[in-house]
């Protein structure tokens, strides 16, 4: 992992800060609003980040354990701001959420069921769903330029959403396919060149 050797000028931890603070205080549902958010904030509307920095974030970041969503930030806060970037970014998107889990905790031992609030979950999570689709159609749009690679797309949408493979297994065969793929275009590329 390579930290950006063109940092945006008017980047300080002070702002990086700001910025990450404000993508962890809404960004529910996890990886996909996660990924939406900083991926509309710093790629879109800031361009401090490339389509393909985010999707070698997630790439790198999916074999780990753990939650996918924090470790991207703490990818991302490395690219833009080095060791002291991914600290600030990782520290000021968790507060939202511990403060809020330390609120619910409260909440919820003064309230055990609150059947009104099953209407505004079915709406989160919509949205949550329809963000994610956003999402991975920018990022397919982007870097899935091939017939190779639109056909390792499908193929790992099929594996994880239909078979129930393992993501991390799906993202090994999947690099691993990619290596040997290039070998095959390789040799092919030499034997032609020997038969001229």
């Amino acid at each position: 992992m390579q930290q950006s050797s063109q940092l945006p000028p008017e980047l300080s931890m002070l702002k990086l800060g700001s910025i990450f603070l404000r993508i962890g205080a809404v960004a529910f549902g996890g990886l996909g609003a996660s990924l939406a958010l900083i991926e509309r904030e710093l790629v879109s509307r800031r361009q401090w980040l490339t389509a393909a920095d985010m999707t070698e974030a997630l790439t790198y970041t999916k074999l780990l354990p753990g939650s996918t969503g924090l470790q991207v930030v703490a990818y991302v806060g490395y690219k833009l701001g080095g060791w002291p970037g991914s600290a600030v970014a990782t520290a000021v998107f968790l507060f939202p959420a511990a403060l809020m889990m330390l609120v619910l905790a409260v909440g919820y031992v003064t309230v055990t069921d609150l059947p009104a609030l099953h209407p505004a979950m079915n709406g989160l999570t919509s949205a949550i769903v329809g963000l994610l689709l956003a999402t991975t159609y920018r990022l397919g749009k982007a870097n899935v330029t091939s017939r190779t690679g639109l056909g390792i797309a499908l193929a790992s949408v099929i594996a994880g959403a239909v078979l129930g493979v393992s993501a991390a297994v799906i993202v090994v065969a999947a690099g691993l396919l990619g290596v040997c793929l290039y070998i095959i275009r390789l040799r092919r590329q030499a034997s032609q060149e020997d038969t001229l």
